[in-house]
């Protein structure tokens, strides 16, 4: 049993060794199941085992496929030997880019694929284990307003964005913000010109053409399927250089040391990533599945959506406080029905073609409730309107064989759809029989009810449904004596509010309307251009429009930050002593591990520098030179120096007597002196000596006063992958290199960047 149904498929083995896994059916989501199944069989016969990880955003499938698998091969009396592997170890991952996008759905890889037009370096990161985000779930269409791709399609149907600004205005009833508006309408032409070229799409007239829109503008991809649009653009992203870094949660925001946001840190396994950026893009989707971020607003309402959509970015912008707003929208459809508490599954194609047989939309009271053949956005607000805000679809039995057609076509199965008519008294309502049977099953008043549909087969004879007008080519008579009923409730994927940005440039604001440096948006997490109601193909406009500009905007930021030189302080740490192993490299390697955020943090070792000899100033030995130059290039040095019979080690006496006669780097040099010893008083006597001759004639060097950080106990200070696991320890690290930092010359600082 998957996420969606029923999964259907074979364990090959040959000689007790897994040999493939085979699906032969399936009605998961196609573009998620497509993306994971082949990295899942991948593990399963590299490790030749079913115990292994489940795939982010898919766990629920994965996990049944995995112990499902694993229970066939048991009852078949089968053993399978694991391949044996190294244990995991945590460990820590760097990378560095011009342009991070935080986000694989639709904007985020627009926005990538901008940039790296743009000639910037782009490393993505999505914390699924598949891309697409919530656009894997819609269509492909969208509108192509002011590109040469809709010209060509519709041979000039003078559609201006002026025309579009329109219709999203009148169709959100005004609640659109207006400049946001302005924003996607004049792009997305260019957008969709731009990324039909990069990717080569070929979009085409789509089938539908909904009465929203004033004029026929929307397009779509010849499979009408938004995972094409995917699969697609992620091609040409990595072929074009792209880095794609799967499976990987964005957990906290970096900053450097004017507190600017350069990159983030990031979960992938038990491996911590860490990412500096020039620029960053947040694209991670809406909130819909958490309901701790959904008001009384939502309540009765269903929730369709990816169960990804957690709104992630919410915890972790916390520390810059952005500005939000109307996080209480949703693009909200009727056409659901609920098979769990609060999440539906959508019913649009066959709850449609119920209407267009005929059937008819009824409340509790056994009333209808609304013209059947009009617009979506007329059915939710008919349903909105009832107090338990649940509608029924009352269709004869010709009706039904149509109607379950479309449900097993579209996501449900044939066991599913059983359950739902034997499980009396539980939510969805499906239930068959006479008028009498249907009412009780459904809660619904049965004499209104018969009056209900007396009423209406008179108007079907008439030719002219007096109660809510219908068109007349849709009233269809009852036939027989059976009949079915099923609910139909509203229901939501998208979230229309989130983060506000700058209508230009879309660099996110603060609470306080101030731009963060470095730091832009693009799709669903940035609200307000659609207004509280999105038309059809709406989103994925937004999605295209908002990742087309902000790529831009990243990328002409990452380039004034280029050219302005890099802001960040440069920090050279010397291992204080020859020794292969130890617990000093490891406290600067955890400094690094801790700091290499806000600086760039480069550890040099003394253990290549000959033994100092004043016979050989004249001929100074390479490493010597190499070792002083780093010196002299760095804002600060950092010094991890161990205790050798109360004095430095002779090793580091050694080196800075070659840097203070062949060479004088240290002079003026801001020093930040740390150390740990496996006794109690964690090198305070080296410290002391090390002060001494730092201060020596030929080193003048300038010793922070006051921030002797002394680590006690070794031994017992590090974990597996050489982090501090002391947090009082690492805390007064965090407050002396803080003050370091401040005492550091200020000429490396830069103002911030600010896009306008």
């Amino acid at each position: 049993m998957g996420h969606n149904g029923i999964i259907n498929y074979e364990v090959d083995i040959q000689d007790n060794k897994i040999e493939d896994l085979k699906i032969l059916k399936h009605s998961e989501t196609s573009g998620i199941f497509n993306q994971v199944i082949d990295k899942l069989k991948h593990n399963i016969i590299e490790e030749q085992s079913f115990n292994v990880d489940t795939i982010s955003g898919a766990t629920v499938m994965t996990q049944a496929l995995l112990k499902s698998a694993d229970q066939a091969v048991n009852d078949a009396d089968i053993t399978v030997t694991p391949t044996p592997k190294k244990k995991a170890v945590a460990k820590t991952e760097h990378y560095k880019t011009d342009v991070l996008i935080i986000g694989g759905g639709e904007a985020g890889l627009v926005a990538g694929c901008r940039a790296l037009a743009q000639g910037q370096t782009v490393t993505l990161v999505e914390k699924n284990g598949y891309l697409g985000g919530a656009t894997i779930l819609n269509g492909s269409n969208v509108v192509g307003t002011g590109s040469k791709v809709a010209a060509q399609i519709f041979d000039n149907n003078h559609d201006t964005p002026e025309m579009l600004a329109q219709d999203v205005a009148r169709e959100s009833l005004e609640t659109n913000y207006p400049a946001l508006t302005d924003l996607m309408v004049k792009n997305i032409g260019p957008a969709i010109d731009f990324i039909s070229d990069f990717a080569d799409l070929h979009y085409q007239k789509a089938q539908t053409q909904t009465a929203e829109h004033s004029i026929n503008r929307q397009i779509e991809l010849p499979s009408a399927s938004s995972f094409e649009f995917i699969q697609k653009v992620s091609k040409a992203f990595a072929a074009a250089g792209g880095q794609i870094l799967l499976d990987t949660r964005v957990e906290s925001l970096t900053f450097n040391r004017n507190h600017q946001v350069n990159g983030v840190i990031a979960a992938q396994h038990k491996t911590t990533v860490k990412i500096k950026a020039r620029s960053v893009v947040l694209a991670t989707g809406g909130h819909g599945a958490s309901k701790p971020m959904r008001g009384a607003e939502s309540e009765g309402i269903d929730y369709y959506g990816p169960m990804t959509s957690t709104g992630d970015a919410y915890q972790f912008n916390k520390e810059i406080d952005l500005q939000t707003h109307d996080l209480g929208w949703y693009k909200i459809y009727p056409h659901g029905v609920e098979v769990e508490p609060g999440v539906a599954k959508l019913t649009t194609y066959a709850s449609k073609l119920a209407t267009d047989m005929g059937s008819i939309y009824v409340n509790t009271k056994g009333e209808r409730i609304v013209n059947e053949s009009n617009v979506y956005t007329a059915f939710r607000n008919a349903i909105l309107k009832q107090a338990d805000k649940v509608a029924y679809l009352i269709m004869d039995e010709r009706t039904w064989k149509k109607f379950y057609d479309l449900l097993i076509l579209h996501d449900f199965t044939a066991p599913e759809i059983k359950k739902f008519f034997d499980q009396k008294d539980q939510r969805p309502v499906f239930a068959k029989g006479d008028l009498k049977t249907i009412a009780a099953a459904a809660g619904i008043d049965e004499a209104r009810l018969a009056q209900t549909l007396s009423d209406y087969q008179g108007y079907v004879k008439d030719g002219h449904d007096r109660e809510f007008g219908r068109d007349p080519k849709f009233l269809h008579a009852y036939e027989g004596d059976t009949y079915y009923v099923v609910e139909q409730r509203d229901r939501f994927a998208t979230t229309l509010g989130g983060y506000s940005a700058d209508a230009k440039s879309l660099q996110l604001l603060t609470s306080k309307n101030a731009p963060v440096a470095n730091y832009f948006g693009a799709g669903e997490v940035i609200g307000g251009a659609n207004g509280h109601d999105s038309m059809p193909s709406m989103m994925n406009t937004w999605g295209i429009s908002s990742g087309y500009v902000a790529g831009a905007a990243a990328s002409e930021n990452a380039k004034v930050q280029e050219n302005a030189g890099d802001d960040e302080a440069n920090i050279v740490a010397i291992v204080g002593t020859n020794a292969s192993k130890s617990y000093n490299r490891k406290l600067l390697y955890a400094m690094k591990d801790l700091f290499d955020t806000q600086v760039n943090f480069e550890i040099s070792e003394i253990k290549d520098l000959p033994l100092f000899n004043e016979d050989d100033l004249d001929n100074e030995p390479e490493a010597v030179k190499q070792l002083a130059a780093k010196i002299e290039a760095a804002d600060g040095v950092v010094i991890g120096v161990p205790e050798y019979d109360h004095a430095v080690p002779a090793a580091l006496k050694s080196a800075i007597e070659w840097l203070s006669c062949a060479e004088h780097p240290f002079k003026d040099k801001l020093v930040m002196i740390v150390g740990t010893s496996l006794g109690i008083q964690g090198t305070v006597r080296a410290q002391m000596n090390l002060r001494q001759i730092l201060d020596a004639p030929g080193v003048d060097a300038q010793v922070m006063p006051g921030n002797e950080f002394m680590l006690p106990q070794a031994g017992t200070k590090f974990d597996e992958a050489d982090h501090l696991n002391d947090d009082g320890s690492e805390h007064f690290l965090k407050q002396c290199f803080s003050h370091f930092l401040d005492s550091l010359p200020t000429t490396t600082a830069k103002a911030p960047v600010t896009n306008k």
